[in-house]
């Protein structure tokens, strides 16, 4: 996946459960993540990472962190609202 793509996919969705292979150790993996950081609970949390020409900066919710991912490495983007059944 394309970092267009899948920041496209992030704006649609909203939170998502992204599925993407480890870099590390080639497993799949999952997180629930936002790419939107206008709530005040993120806005608080510190974030050190910056997002590079080949990644994409995200915070997980599941981990309560923020987090960089390649978007190569992404298998799929699921909305919350989906996997959650909530309209």
């Amino acid at each position: 996946m394309k970092k267009e793509e899948l920041k496209a996919k992030l704006d649609e969705a909203g939170d998502a459960v992204i599925t993407y292979r480890s870099q590390n150790s080639r497993k799949l993996k999952y997180n629930v993540c936002t790419a939107d950081f206008s709530t005040e609970y993120i806005r608080q949390k510190r974030n050190r990472a910056k997002e590079g020409n080949h990644t994409v900066l995200l915070f997980c919710w599941d981990t309560d962190s923020y987090r960089i991912l390649v978007p190569e490495n992404v298998t799929s983007v699921v909305p919350l609202n989906r996997v959650i059944k909530n309209d």
